[in-house]
């Protein structure tokens, strides 16, 4: 029995060893191992980890190398590769940018494969964002992904706000301010005269933050409502006394011209609401609906002129001494105009070599008289006068220099009441000002 027992146990034990080495005996040799190798396994990678760009008034697309190491493509029929987008690390809007090619056959690749993104037009200044793609390989619905032996298959892709020179010049015409002369024009004859100021703060909507833009200026300036003259125009130009009960009234014919100009002080306020899209950037046209306050101080001037057809009258009446009138005479009448403009447009193209504006409105108007103040060539008393008004003004800013032309129409409907104006001036910004008034020389 014992000599049973212990060739069992021996019988075990040989077996135990036996299956512990058996693997070892069906390994194949060295030569085959690395042929296996090399056919099992793949490397597709990134070139890079991080790519660099920036957005453009123009569409732009961003090139991805991929470095890849196949050995034997035909071993690899029916695997594919795919560019995914990791949304959830993703800041880049969706639709700005789309991937052209996501899917690859392995038999198609070649060593240096390019991956295309289409980066959509966008001037609009923004924060950098950022895009993350991976690599996935498979075959039909098996991730593949551990036999690819490459070690770069992240890229990340920083997208750079728009902040190119025209931008940057564009967004200095938002808030300047104007310094320089009217010009008045009389019987043709155009001269510079009479100080003209202005501040005008822009800001356009932006896409994506708001949808409502404000326009702001405040200006004082000189127009002219209108230029008269006639040649036909008989006048006393004097009273002469002759004793208690009698004098001579002298009268002629002259020309009188007639001229009326206005000093300004005014405030306009409008939000912009986007009127059109249009393809150009750089054009923009807005509803704009305003509110305008103007104090407005006119001048009334009468001048005669060539006299001719001198005579003389006796009359008898108690006039004592003698009287001589002015050959030009002048009225001063102040009065306060509130506008409100339900109906507007505002035209905008602004470029890097100058900046192009256009208002134009329409709506209730509202005259405000002092009191024993009169109203037009008339000797009345006026206290309120409602109307109709429509306004044009007009902007264009060289940005090299900053000289401004600017023009200006306005004028009322039921009782026409028209103010013209001309002006050029110099742009600046308002932190500029500090250099204008800071002393030449360190006391």
């Amino acid at each position: 029995m014992k000599t049973k027992l212990l060739l069992l146990l021996l019988l075990v034990w040989l077996g135990v060893v036996y299956g512990q080495k058996k693997p070892k005996v069906e390994i194949p040799k060295k030569e085959e191992v690395k042929k296996v190798s090399d056919k099992s396994v793949f490397s597709i990678i990134f070139k890079n980890d991080t790519i660099k760009t920036e957005k453009s008034s123009k569409e732009a697309y961003i090139n991805i190398p991929l470095q890849i190491n196949i050995i034997d493509r035909k071993e690899w029929v029916g695997y594919k590769l795919k560019i995914e987008i990791d949304y959830s690390k993703t800041t880049l809007p969706r639709s700005d940018y789309k991937l052209i090619d996501s899917v690859f056959n392995f038999t198609e690749l070649n060593s240096e494969n390019i991956v295309n993104i289409r980066l959509k037009k966008d001037t609009i200044e923004d924060r950098d964002r950022f895009l993350f793609l991976s690599l996935k390989t498979y075959n039909d619905t098996i991730d593949v992904g551990k036999r690819n032996i490459g070690v770069n298959k992240k890229v990340v892709i920083l997208v750079k706000s728009s902040k190119n020179k025209s931008t940057k010049l564009i967004d200095d015409y938002k808030m300047l301010s104007y310094l320089g002369t009217n010009f008045d024009i009389v019987e043709g004859k155009s001269k510079a005269n009479n100080l003209f100021f202005a501040t005008n703060t822009y800001l356009p909507p932006i896409k994506g933050k708001n949808k409502v833009g404000f326009y702001f200026s405040l200006y004082g300036n000189r127009t002219m409502s209108d230029v008269d003259s006639t040649g036909n125009v008989r006048r006393t130009y004097k009273i002469e006394s002759i004793n208690a009960d009698s004098h001579i009234i002298y009268t002629s014919q002259n020309k009188l011209t007639v001229t009326r100009v206005s000093d300004n002080i005014g405030v306009h306020i409008s939000p912009l609401f986007k009127f059109i899209k249009s393809s150009n950037e750089n054009l923009n046209l807005f509803y704009a609906p305003s509110l305008e306050f103007i104090w407005r101080k006119s001048t009334l001037t009468r001048e005669y002129t060539n006299p001719s057809n001198l005579s003389s009258e006796t009359i008898p009446s108690s006039f004592p001494g003698t009287l001589i009138m002015d050959n030009v005479s002048r009225r001063i009448q102040n009065e306060y105009v509130f506008n409100a403009g339900l109906m507007g447009l505002f035209l905008v193209y602004e470029t890097k070599d100058f900046s192009f504006r256009i208002q134009a409105s329409t709506g209730y108007s509202s005259y405000f008289y002092p009191s024993n103040s009169v109203f037009s060539d008339e000797e009345t008393n006026v206290g309120r006068r409602s109307d109709v008004f429509f306004l044009g003004r007009a902007w264009i800013t060289e940005a090299t220099t900053g000289l401004t032309l600017q023009t200006e129409i306005m004028n009322t409907a039921i009782i026409p009441r028209p103010f013209f104006g001309v002006t050029l001036s110099k742009a600046f910004k308002l932190d500029k000002l500090g250099a204008i008034l800071k002393p030449l020389t360190d006391r």
